[in-house]
């Protein structure tokens, strides 16, 4: 399995039988299927903003830690204007999923911020997450390192309810259509 950090189960249907009466009315179902995709949507972009904020949280701890040439490492600008950028990032995906929590409900509104969610908090985190493995250094991908766990859940994430990409595009079709 390519995410460490959950847990993953399979469900076995058979010999389940059901009467006719607890079957979906065939007529919502794809308004239900929609649903369900934006609330995964919207979950999945808050657990992404919080690896985000983790990821960048570990990585500040080592940047402050590590010595190179007898300096902390945290000190070179090379190293500080990325992990600004990483944190602004962040706030934008954070911002970002506050309005669509808050918008959840709004027909129309809410779609658009759940996707705008999902678009920048999968950004935020895959880009943070590179980030962490660069600053680490060949550690980064090393099993030892937490940094490579957090670019394999922004990668799974991506795959379950789709990329930063993904998401524009739809979101494209809704304002733009």
């Amino acid at each position: 399995m390519i995410d460490e950090t959950a847990r993953s189960y399979e469900v076995n249907l058979d010999g389940v039988t059901l009467s006719a009466n607890a079957l979906f009315d065939a007529s919502r179902t794809r308004e239900t299927l929609e649903k369900i995709d934006l609330a995964a949507g919207l979950i999945h972009a808050a657990e992404m903003t919080g690896g985000a904020q983790s990821v960048i949280d570990y990585t500040l701890e080592y940047l402050k830690t590590r010595k190179q040439f007898g300096k902390i490492i945290g000190s070179y600008q090379a190293l500080k204007h990325p992990t600004v950028n990483n944190y602004v990032e962040y706030e934008k995906a954070r911002t970002h999923l506050y309005s669509a929590a808050h918008s959840w409900g709004e027909q129309g509104r809410g779609e658009v911020a759940v996707r705008m969610a999902a678009a920048q908090s999968h950004s935020s985190y895959s880009t943070a997450a590179d980030r962490a493995i660069q600053f680490h250094g060949g550690f980064g991908f090393t099993h030892d390192c937490d940094a490579q766990l957090h670019r394999r859940k922004a990668i799974l994430s991506g795959a379950l309810i789709g990329d930063a990409a993904y998401q524009r595009s739809k979101l494209a079709n809704l304002l733009f259509d």
